[in-house]
C-alpha cells in the first residue's frame, strides 16, 4: 500500500518561534501512519513549507526515522520558494513522484478536519484515491507555530477548513480549463 501523509504544521518553542519538530497534530497523523503501514508499504510525505530553516516534510521524515518504521518513506529533498497550500502539496508531490503518481490507488492520511479539503485537492489534481484516513487528533496544549494557531481550537479549525474548501471548490470551477491544459 502507498500512503500519502499530508503536512499538519510544526511545533513552536517557548518564544513562539518555529521549533525543529512536527506539531502535536502532525505527530499524531505520523503515528497513525506508522501503525497503518506494513513491511513493503510506502509512506510518501507530501512536500510542504519551510519555517525556521527546515521544511515540515524534513521534520516529519526525521521523526518517522526515529521510530524505526517497518516501511519505506519517501520525501522531497528540497524546499519551495512559494507558500505551499494543500493543492500545492498535491502538485509538488506529483512532480516528485514522476509517473508513479498515476498509480491506481493511494491512501491519504491527514488530520480529520483537514481531510475533506485534502481529498478534494488530491482528486482534483488527478490522484486516484482509495481510503482517506481521517485522523482525529487530541489538542495537547503543546505549542504550535503561529501559522497553525487554529489547530488548538477545533471549532475554529472547522470554520477555517470549511472556508478554505469553499475557496478551493470555486478555484476548481473557474480554473478547470486552465488546469486541464497544465497537467
Amino acid at each position: 500500500m502507498d500512503y500519502i501523509v499530508i503536512p499538519e504544521g510544526i511545533a513552536a518553542d517557548e518564544r513562539g518561534r518555529p521549533a525543529p519538530a512536527p506539531s502535536f497534530v502532525y505527530r499524531q497523523v505520523l503515528d497513525y501512519a506508522l501503525v497503518a503501514c506494513r513491511p513493503g508499504d510506502t509512506i510518501h510525505l507530501a512536500p510542504a513549507n519551510t519555517y525556521g530553516g527546515q521544511t515540515e516534510h524534513e521534520l516529519a521524515l526525521r521523526y518517522l526515522r526515529s521510530k524505526a518504521p517497518p516501511c519505506r518513506i519517501t520525501c522531497p529533498e528540497h524546499a519551495y520558494d512559494e507558500y505551499v497550500d494543500t493543492r500545492g502539496n498535491a502538485r509538488h508531490l506529483r512532480a516528485y513522484l514522476g509517473d508513479s503518481w498515476r498509480r491506481p490507488r493511494y491512501e491519504l492520511v491527514c488530520a480529520s478536519l483537514h481531510s475533506y479539503r485534502c481529498e478534494y485537492c488530491f482528486r482534483h489534481e488527478g490522484y486516484r484515491l482509495g481510503k482517506v484516513h481521517r485522523v482525529h487528533y487530541t489538542v495537547t496544549g503543546e505549542r504550535i507555530f503561529r501559522r497553525w494557531w487554529y489547530y488548538r481550537y477545533p471549532a475554529v479549525h472547522f470554520v477555517y477548513e470549511t472556508l478554505a474548501l469553499g475557496r478551493d471548490l470555486v478555484k476548481g470551477l473557474f480554473f478547470r480549463r486552465y488546469d486541464a491544459r497544465t497537467k
